[in-house]
């Protein structure tokens, strides 16, 4: 029960990677503000963490607007009268080439990935400065921010460069308001949205060349985000914490070999 009491705001919950986070903080004591952007699943996670006997509300999940981002924060203090945690985890990954990606998709992108950011943390750094120990700002980055790994996806690598960068920053700025902020980089991690992405065959193919020689899994990132924003990570701030069963020191076969048969 370390989060007891404690409100935490986390976008992109209603599966995958968010999901499991929202339901490790129910598990150890949070009221859980659920954004998503497709309702259904917020609602569903929502039903399992009053399951485990927690707290939780639904808010908007459309990081790409900014009344959106505006609201999810406004709800969540509304509902639960704080916020003392904040975990960004949705975001925007369109797969393709780049001569094959439109303006459109990576204006998209932008928004989604880079201005939430900035969206986010202007709202969330009032409320964030009042919580009773620190208030903690978590960005879900990617591994794909260090190395060109998985194809196909390099607007969102860049995207999640830009995102380590600005958290580095944000952490000397915020650390007069009594915030702290760090960032969690997955690798390969098995969620619905990257079978959607890469099938279900070409992350294994990827993973088999790792020291840990597996896909991680939800629970691994959400392990990640609790120790962080827990009293024992209370001196850690402007860091990144690499969660990619060491991929990023591995040199992987030519990109043509990984994709044969696929």
């Amino acid at each position: 029960m370390r989060f007891k009491d404690k409100v935490v705001l986390v976008t992109g919950a209603g599966r995958g990677m968010g999901r499991a986070i929202a339901l490790a903080y129910a598990k150890e004591g949070a009221r859980v503000v659920v954004s998503a952007r497709t309702s259904i699943f917020g609602e569903q996670t929502i039903s399992q963490i009053v399951a485990l006997g927690g707290e939780a509300c639904l808010a908007g999940g459309d990081i790409a607007d900014r009344e959106s981002i505006r609201a999810m924060v406004e709800r969540g203090v509304e509902v639960f009268g704080a916020l003392d945690i904040v975990v960004h985890c949705a975001a925007d990954a369109p797969h393709g080439l780049i001569v094959d990606t439109s303006d459109e998709t990576f204006d998209h992108l932008v928004r989604s990935n880079i201005q939430s950011l900035f969206w986010l943390a202007k709202d969330a750094a009032p409320h964030l400065s009042k919580a009773t120990d620190k208030g903690r700002l978590i960005y879900i980055s990617s591994g794909e921010a260090n190395r060109k790994y998985t194809p196909r996806l390099i607007p969102y690598g860049a995207s999640k460069a830009f995102m380590n960068a600005f958290a580095r920053g944000l952490a000397v700025e915020f650390g007069a308001l009594n915030i702290l902020v760090n960032v969690v980089e997955p690798g390969l991690i098995g969620t619905d949205r990257m079978n959607e992405a890469l099938g279900e065959a070409l992350p294994h193919k990827l993973a088999a060349h790792f020291p840990v020689a597996r896909l991680g899994q939800s629970q691994d990132i959400a392990s990640a985000v609790l120790f962080l924003t827990s009293n024992e990570a209370s001196y850690i701030t402007g860091t990144s914490l690499l969660v990619d069963g060491g991929a990023t020191m591995v040199a992987l076969p030519p990109m043509e070999d990984i994709l044969k048969d696929h």
